[in-house]
């Protein structure tokens, strides 16, 4: 009878270790799989731009390539009053709950990035992992910043020509100095990967306005480039009318299209949500290789185990400066920027990003 007993525990302890190595097993393969595909993203360190912020020729052909914007900024500005920018005090605050990463949207349409881009668009996605609250928070690229470092340090120029003169890098260092918040990782796309994302995810649900069917229509007569016809109301589209719209203020001001980028992003991160596992695994083998980052495996892991917090939360958006904190100033090359209040936007944005102050 003891000898039974004992066979039988044998063969339970048996099995119970065939399970945990087949569950060992499977966890080994299922974690090779999530670094096989975070290894796609492009980690590849950021090209030096000391030659563009040494190059006599730089800043010329910043003013040729921003023709078209300046006179923009022109109009915009004409009504504000001029005033110095007012830079933030304080400490750069962080909270070990709070994870931001900045989104830089370059303006390339090509698979390569370039040292030769602007930040067209540049959000900051905060993270709270306490709470599950994530913030999109863009930043106006016109807003007049000073210069941190390289040829032109201390002169102000538009938030997007930053990329130009320090990549990356630079900012970021500009969002952390100028709003004193801590910001030390980015995530990079351009044109090609926004119109390829949308794509490979089955298209985005967006709801347009008269004016904004217009311009689209118009883009699709006068670049074609796959833009579909489209009505008023909602309509489902394909990454380069995505893009048309998102590019879109000629009909309103960049104020707007700033919303309209929140917008589709909102709308992506929605469709993502009804992916099956298989058009998941398309979609991430097509996008991941057109993301630079500078984001680790581990630090995405970490994230994605807290997915379940906030998955299903729409975002709790804002546009940086805040209505009545900037005026008007000249920069570089006599560019029109907004001056702002960074002092004041910098409270305001650590209040929406960590809570009030004590």
């Amino acid at each position: 009878m003891k000898e039974k007993e004992k066979s039988k525990k044998k063969t339970i302890l048996k099995i119970a270790i065939s399970v945990i190595v087949v569950l060992f097993a499977l966890a080994l393969v299922g974690y090779s799989f999530i670094l096989s595909k975070l290894n796609m993203l492009d980690r590849t360190p950021e090209d030096s731009f000391d030659s563009i912020n040494s190059s006599e020729t730089a800043e010329a052909e910043i003013v040729q390539e921003d023709d078209y914007d300046n006179q923009e900024m022109l109009d915009v500005t004409e009504d504000l009053d001029e005033r110095d920018a007012i830079l933030a005090t304080g400490e750069i605050f962080s909270d070990s709950d709070v994870f931001n990463i900045l989104l830089i949207g370059t303006d390339e349409r090509t698979e390569e990035f370039s040292t030769n881009a602007r930040g067209d668009a540049c959000m900051l996605l905060s993270i709270n992992k306490s709470t599950g609250i994530i913030h999109l928070i863009s930043f106006e690229r016109g807003m007049g910043v000073p210069i941190l470092e390289g040829q032109y340090e201390g002169q102000y120029d538009w938030l997007t020509h930053t990329f130009r003169y320090g990549g990356a890098e630079l900012m970021m260092k500009e969002i952390r100095e100028c709003f004193k918040v801590d910001v030390t990782h980015y995530i990079r796309v351009n044109f090609n990967t926004f119109i390829e994302g949308i794509d490979a995810i089955g298209g985005v649900d967006i709801s347009l306005t008269q004016a904004e069917v217009d311009y689209i229509l118009y883009r699709a007569e006068v670049e074609g480039n796959g833009i579909q016809q489209v009505t008023v109301g909602l309509n489902h589209m394909n990454g380069a009318t995505a893009l048309s719209y998102a590019r879109c203020r000629k009909i309103d001001s960049d104020w707007n299209r700033i919303s309209r980028q929140r917008t589709v992003i909102q709308a992506a991160v929605d469709q993502v949500k009804d992916l099956n596992v298989l058009e998941l695994n398309s979609m991430l083998d097509t996008v991941l290789p057109l993301v630079q980052t500078n984001l680790t495996n581990e630090e995405i892991l970490s994230l994605a185990m807290i997915v379940p917090l906030f998955w299903g939360n729409d975002f709790e958006q804002a546009t940086i400066p805040l209505e009545g904190t900037y005026g008007s100033m000249k920069g570089m090359g006599g560019r029109s920027l907004f001056s702002v209040d960074f002092d004041t936007n910098a409270k305001a944005l650590q209040e929406m990003l960590y809570g009030a102050a004590e």
